[in-house]
């Protein structure tokens, strides 16, 4: 989830300004400050919204309210419509809906919902960030953009002259994923596109029950979501910010909180001669690779007992039905497989 703006004490991790949408690297996890990172697709917080729009000819007039609680109103229905977010617009092209610009930083989210690029405009660069002139003679009338934890819009704010191209849209990644997806739906339909993840959807559900189900029959078990910072410390997924833990946390799941942490907060970095007294019965791998070759990794007792599982996700931050149904999946073999009580009780 959050990335490379993210200011950072020793033992927690506190987003200053981006969120969900590259994967966990020392520099990027460790950065302070807000530089081009903040313009790949990313994400954050918000509220709720709501759409409306009469007819299906774009002549009509079109409201929509965003993750900001701000109503986007126009005269019509709009037809152009540009990404400025890796995260977002892999949410929107997995619903259905065809952009005329996007980004894709290159950071695997994108590709991981396999979007048709015919006739669609590249608007990011690696040395500049959104490009302004691809934008703007892509000619789009709406933009959707990712929101940043104060409320701002990430790549707006940084950006001035994007608002000057067209209304933005902002959508939030720091909800659950059936909010985040669910949004992106209803995005697309008020836009007029025919939805295409309905049957995703369907699957997403059934793996949803099936892992409500395996939670239910092992109730003690305790699951820690953990990646790599770098070679001498570990990361745990705190489970208040993280999308999909959000929606594992909804299910029953018993997470292994982060100590302290409040709703801006990454993860807990541990360092490893602590890593062996986390106290989980099933860990799961994420975000980062490869797996950890250090021999107080293999002392864990989750790990020592091959109750560790590392998904294969096409993205972390791909946020659609069809990808998070693997995830869901999976877990729900997991938990039910895996036994309660061979983790420590308590860290150290």
């Amino acid at each position: 989830m959050p990335s490379a703006t993210l200011q950072r004490s020793h033992d927690t991790r506190h987003l200053t300004a981006a969120a969900p949408g590259t994967r966990p690297t020392r520099r990027g996890l460790l950065a302070g400050g807000l530089g081009t990172a903040a313009l790949l697709g990313l994400s954050a917080c918000g509220t709720g919204n709501s759409a409306s729009a009469d007819g299906g000819s774009g002549g009509s007039a079109w409201s929509f309210t965003d993750d900001r609680g701000h109503a986007v109103r126009l005269p019509r229905r709009p037809k152009r419509i540009a990404f400025l977010t890796d995260s977002v617009g892999a949410a929107l092209w997995a619903a259905g809906l065809h952009p005329v610009a996007a980004t894709d930083s290159g950071q695997g989210i994108v590709p991981a919902v396999k979007p048709d690029w015919s006739g669609v405009t590249k608007i990011y660069s690696a040395d500049k960030g959104v490009r302004l002139e691809a934008l703007a003679q892509a000619r789009p009338d709406l933009l959707i953009d990712a929101v940043q934890p104060d409320g701002t819009l990430q790549v707006a704010s940084q950006l001035p002259e994007v608002a000057k191209i067209a209304p933005v849209v902002g959508l939030s990644t720091y909800h659950s994923i059936e909010q985040i997806v669910g949004t992106a739906d209803r995005l697309t339909g008020s836009l007029g596109t025919t939805l295409t993840d309905g049957e995703a959807k369907a699957r997403f559900q059934a793996a949803s029950t099936r892992l409500r189900k395996a939670i239910a029959a092992n109730r003690e078990l305790r699951v820690g979501f953990v990646f790599g910072i770098d070679k001498n410390t570990l990361g745990v997924m705190n489970p208040k910010t993280w999308a999909v833990l959000k929606t594992v946390s909804a299910l029953g799941m018993n997470l292994v909180p982060v100590p302290g942490g409040s709703a801006n907060t990454y993860s807990q970095a541990v360092s490893w001669e602590n890593v062996p007294s986390l106290p989980a019965d099933l860990l799961v791998w994420a975000v980062s690779d490869p797996l950890p070759d250090n021999p107080l990794w293999k002392r864990t007792p989750a790990v020592r007992a091959g109750q560790l599982w590392k998904p294969e996700l096409a993205s972390w931050y791909a946020y659609s039905w069809e990808n998070f149904t693997v995830l869901l999946d999976g877990l729900a073999t997991h938990v039910h497989s895996a036994r309660a009580g061979i983790g420590p009780h308590s860290a150290s």
